[in-house]
């Protein structure tokens, strides 16, 4: 790390030599990364790499260069190829200037434990889930990392902004003779992962998953858990809840606030200060975050703008802007689903007959926007419920659904919520949920 000091203090000597309105993004750390496969250790590998983009501003127009060189020569160098392609962009009129000096509500992203977990720690850990999965006579893989960024923000209007952050993930694949699972964490504070329970979990449904049998294409109720609803949610946010996807038409919000598009019990938002997923309290444009309700209680109430967008949109900023020269426009970056009341044991005990979904896999969200249709695989272990326990494994199985529909058939949703990462400096914060009439079109045969 370098240290809010000494970053903003390199920034401010660059500013000091341009030529006109800059604004000067630094975004970078070290991260580490621990690979295992068949039980095993296969690889170590630490990196650390920062980049400083480069925003010029020649009255409505933009030029964007970025370099990973930490000198004020070559961020000098960067700030002038910047200058010279704003002379030649054509003029974006919604444009509104750079922002000046601002105020941001604190959120705690930064955990010193987690970048002291280092690799003798995790081999600790891990050495002890490999021995759990072998008196089942299973096997581990995945990854095990642990990472420090920081992103420093200045410009020539005299803002100022600096936020560090840590984020720890860890992921077991479980495999047999016969079937597969998988579970995952994610936390900014690694002592917060309960390692053994996550590998409990994924042993006992790797133990499940054995002589499958295969469930003919149709409509049935489905428990999808926090993983499916994570990859749901990322498709949403660059599909429906971002200000690209509402201003071009694509998003099924386009012309549509005020209006049900889900049921009453689905409540989605965004938030940078929510318990266990804490995000950047300002954006990449510097502008406070703030808290944005898309979603409430099924009805359509907003997205989420950068400074551009917005006003194109005539609205006002929420915080939500990208890097310089990103092509996303505004995302949420701190997506969650609201919770219920029920926990995940209560919904299985609840489900006369129905199909317990692990993972998805391969989604594709842009097969019609407008109505949030999507399609993908189920992965990592399928399960057949019948009068409240699980009696079958599954061969996996093709979807294709409009989440519109299926978050207008949820039943119950879970208490508990579990974070995944998003965007990587962002987070998806989601239950488990029950859904009535999912449409299952097809069968993976190997």
């Amino acid at each position: 790390m370098i240290g809010k000091e000494d970053v903003l203090k390199l920034l401010k000597r660059v500013l000091e030599r341009v030529p006109g309105p800059t604004e000067l993004v630094l975004i970078g750390g070290r991260n580490e990364l621990t690979r295992y496969t068949k039980s095993q250790i296969h690889q170590n590998v630490a990196s650390q790499d920062y980049t400083v983009y480069v925003k010029a501003v020649d009255g409505k127009r933009i030029g964007v260069a970025r370099t990973n060189r930490l000198d004020v020569d070559a961020i000098s160098k960067a700030v002038d190829k910047a200058h010279g392609m704003a002379r030649h962009q054509p003029e974006n009129p919604y444009f509104p200037g750079l922002l000046g000096p601002s105020s941001y509500t604190p959120s705690e992203t930064y955990f010193p434990s987690t970048p002291a977990f280092g690799p003798e720690r995790r081999a600790e850990v891990l050495k002890e889930v490999f021995a759990k999965a072998g008196e089942h006579g299973f096997e581990v893989a995945g990854s095990f990392s642990v990472s420090e960024v920081e992103i420093a923000i200045a410009n020539t209007e005299g803002l100022e902004a600096y936020q560090p952050a840590t984020s720890a993930e860890v992921g077991f694949v479980v495999t047999s003779k016969e079937g597969m699972s998988r579970a995952d964490a994610y936390s900014p504070d690694v002592d917060r992962i309960d390692f053994m329970a996550l590998a409990e979990r994924a042993i006992s449904r790797c133990a499940l998953d054995r002589d499958r049998i295969e469930l003919p294409p149709g409509e049935y109720t489905v428990i999808l858990e926090p993983a499916c609803l994570a990859e749901v949610m990322r498709w949403l946010a660059f599909t429906a809840f971002g200000s690209e996807a509402f201003l071009s038409g694509q998003s099924f919000l386009a012309g549509a606030l005020g209006e049900r598009s889900m049921g009453e019990n689905i409540t989605i938002y965004d938030s940078a200060w929510e318990p266990g997923a804490p995000g950047l309290p300002f954006d990449f444009e510097g502008t406070p975050r703030k808290e944005v309700v898309l979603i409430e209680k099924g009805i359509n109430r907003g997205v989420v703008f950068d400074r551009t967008s917005a006003a194109k949109a005539k609205t006002e900023p929420t915080g939500h802007g990208g890097p310089p020269g990103s092509p996303w426009g505004a995302i949420p970056w701190n997506l969650c689903m609201a919770p219920g009341d029920s926990t995940p044991e209560d919904i299985i005990s609840s489900c006369k007959r129905g199909v317990l979904v692990t993972h998805f896999h391969y989604v594709n969200g842009y097969l019609d926007t407008k109505r949030a249709l999507m399609t993908g695989m189920t992965r990592y272990g399928t399960f057949l419920v019948e009068e409240g326990e699980i009696t079958r494994a599954l061969a996996n199985l093709r979807w294709t659904e409009s989440m519109l529909r299926a978050f207008s058939n949820v039943k119950a949703i879970s208490r508990d919520r579990v974070a995944y990462p998003l965007f990587g400096i962002g987070s998806v914060l989601v239950p488990t949920v029950m859904i009535e009439g999912f449409t299952f079109t097809g069968v993976q045969r190997e």
